[in-house]
């Protein structure tokens, strides 16, 4: 595999950076917005990825921690964050992952929070400005909506799911099983029940080499689960190859987020910038 870290963040260690900053790491608010901004390079199935630390969710948000040494705790989460900020800050020594939750969300929405005021002109990306403070943004609206995220994961070890959880009390894991994964192509398996009327489901596609992508998806009125996943599906194999590779393609992605937004996007005030694509 390319650009492997050089002392080699395998998923093991990964995860555990994932879990414990989950529990014990400062909050995006105690964070400088010079550092979420800031874009992580990290290698997943064979593919390298440059992702500003914003999006990454699963490796800065604070959760309560039950540790009864929370001080400990703290501090070696501090030491794996900056482990792992210095390993990801450059391509040579991007460390590798099997799986890496992005989240697709108005960065720069502050809400009642300013701490992260300034943060869209910071963003070296033209995507991640593009839904900084738009919630309405193409691309936003093309890719996963359920929680805003979904998983990029390493095909050939799927077992990161063993301990994720459907809607239905189902493990991810199990559906992912039962797929052939396919370049281009979003494959689905349902929940068998579901305590809700709505149908849920986990999809997943195949983007490249050993990359793939898993998220949620459900039956709606206005969309079935298997044309939601085939157009999200798409959203995020554009997304990835135009907008996370070496070289941003911006044009390009715009043209097919324009193509899939969802079909029950409201209209904003702003103009859309997709007005004249399709």
């Amino acid at each position: 595999m390319t650009l492997r870290c050089a002392f080699s963040l395998n998923l093991s260690a990964l995860l555990m950076v994932g879990a414990v900053l989950a529990a014990c790491s400062p909050s995006p608010k105690h964070q400088s917005i010079e550092f979420l901004a800031s874009d992580a390079h990290v290698v997943v199935g064979g593919v390298p990825l440059i992702v500003p630390f914003v999006a990454l969710t699963g490796l800065i948000t604070k959760k309560p921690s039950f540790s009864f040494n929370k001080q400990k705790d703290h501090q070696a989460a501090k030491e794996r964050l900056e482990a792992f900020r210095n390993a990801a800050s450059s391509q040579e020594t991007a460390p590798s992952a099997d799986q890496l939750e992005i989240t697709m969300s108005t960065f720069g929405s502050t809400g009642v929070d300013s701490s992260r005021e300034g943060i869209c002109a910071l963003l070296s990306r033209q995507w991640a400005k593009s839904v900084c403070d738009d919630p309405r943004a193409p691309l936003q609206q093309a890719l996963p909506i359920q929680n805003n995220r979904f998983f990029l994961v390493d095909d050939r070890n799927l077992d990161v799911f063993q301990n994720h959880l459907t809607v239905g009390g189902e493990r991810v894991w199990d559906q992912l099983q039962q797929m052939r994964l396919k370049v281009g192509e979003a494959s689905v398996v349902c929940d068998a029940k579901s305590s809700s009327k709505t149908r849920f489901c986990t999809a997943a596609i195949s983007i490249k080499q050993h990359l793939a992508a898993v998220w949620t998806v459900w039956d709606s009125s206005v969309e079935t689960h298997a044309r939601q996943a085939e157009r999200e599906g798409k959203g995020i194999t554009a997304f990835v190859i135009d907008a996370l590779g070496p070289i941003e393609n911006f044009p390009a992605l715009l043209s097919a987020a324009c193509k899939l937004r969802n079909p029950t996007t409201p209209t904003g005030p702003r103009e859309s910038p997709c007005t004249g694509s399709n």
